[in-house]
């Protein structure tokens, strides 16, 4: 995310009544987008059982997708910002409908990969578009709180969305919820053409090149830091359910849990939305080392349920808080780069998402094991966080 796209917005239609719908086109976009990514997480047993594999290979799911954001979200960048941000939103949400559909549709383990690694293509331009959105429509100041107005949409997916979704998929099967959020991204497709504003594309604004970008040092350090930070949070949460039920939740308490740990995460989103203009490295700094301790507790005493319990809703306070604030140091870091800045951290965020479901998948059997390596591997964000200029 960058604050050039907000010096460059373009005039508001209605004189600015339309900026509310679209911050919230853009915040139920980003909604279904995150609850078609992680829902695997909340269904992975029954996943695993229908499609006749094992829970390390369901997990993979996850990673493969990662994977394709991780490679794609730069180049995609790039070539979208020849497209308006309304013709590309429209596009890649079709496309995340389309992907989600196969998926719910297929019994075979190959068609499920080939289904996720589509919707990760959509996934890989989708975050840096709608974060300029988001940008380009509110002065410069308001940068970070439109970042976490958009964003909060994470937020609703770890709190609703997905909680949600685990239940509709526990109580009528996996495929329906599936199918659900391919229908939802659909209608959102039909949304964004209709109510998100007309605009020039972004590279009507001549960001900085993005090779001269990403030799920048502060971009270098805020892309080093999302990768670790996101690949201790992953390694632990894509196996959250294997990591709950180990300290004796049971398979019905998992949506429940992952419902607290949502909320929580709003409260986050409130902090980083107040925070993120105003003190964004201490900030920062703060919510990194909250997520190594609440990750240290569990993998410590995690043979306790109600200690895991508080220690989930405690960690889903410090990710609430991530997006936005990792976003905000992309941003920072690169002010002069358009959508490179929100493709960066939307690549470097996946990169840990895909290591996190590969280093997770060794150690599901020992969840004990599991957490205390994410929770080192999130400590190394926070060195990074506390020499970050």
């Amino acid at each position: 995310m960058t604050s050039a796209p907000a010096t460059t917005a373009p005039a508001r239609p209605d004189g600015g009544a339309r900026v509310p719908v679209a911050l919230g086109v853009l915040t139920l976009a980003v909604f279904a987008a995150v609850t078609a990514e992680m829902m695997p997480v909340g269904l992975l047993p029954m996943i695993a059982r229908d499609l006749g594999t094992g829970e390390d290979r369901v997990g993979l799911l996850v990673s493969a997708y990662a994977v394709v954001v991780a490679a794609a979200s730069l180049p995609l960048t790039a070539l979208l910002a020849r497209w308006s941000r309304r013709r590309a939103l429209t596009g890649l949400l079709v496309t995340y409908a389309v992907g989600n559909a196969v998926f719910a549709a297929t019994s075979d383990y190959g068609v499920a990969v080939v289904a996720r690694v589509l919707a990760g293509l959509a996934h890989a331009g989708f975050f840096s578009v709608a974060v300029g959105a988001a940008v380009a429509l509110v002065p410069a100041a308001r940068a970070g709180r439109a970042t976490a107005l958009v964003l909060a949409g994470v937020t609703v997916a770890f709190t609703a969305g997905v909680p949600a979704g685990t239940a509709l998929g526990t109580a009528v099967g996996w495929r329906w919820a599936f199918a659900g959020i391919a229908a939802v991204l659909l209608a959102l497709a039909v949304l964004a053409a209709t109510l998100l504003p007309a605009a020039p594309p972004p590279a009507a604004t001549s960001p900085a090149p993005l090779r001269q970008v990403l030799r920048r040092r502060p971009v270098q350090l805020a892309a080093a830091l999302t990768v670790v930070v996101m690949l201790g949070h992953y390694t632990a949460f894509t196996y959250v359910s294997p990591v709950l039920r180990a300290a004796g939740v049971g398979e019905g308490g998992v949506s429940l849990v992952l419902f607290g740990y949502g909320a929580a995460g709003a409260v986050g989103l409130a902090l980083a939305g107040v925070l993120a203009d105003r003190f964004p490295r201490r900030a920062l700094a703060v919510t990194v080392a909250v997520l190594v301790l609440a990750l240290g507790v569990i993998g410590v005493l995690g043979s306790s349920a109600a200690v895991t319990v508080v220690a989930t809703v405690v960690w889903g306070v410090a990710y609430g808080a991530l997006p936005t604030l990792t976003q905000t140091a992309a941003r920072n870091a690169a002010p002069d780069a358009g959508d490179a800045a929100p493709g960066l951290t939307n690549a470097t965020t996946n990169v840990g998402i895909a290591g996190g479901g590969v280093i997770g998948g060794l150690l599901v059997a020992d969840a004990g094991a599991l957490v205390l390596t994410a929770a080192a591997l999130a400590a190394a964000g926070l060195a990074l966080a506390l020499v970050r200029r």
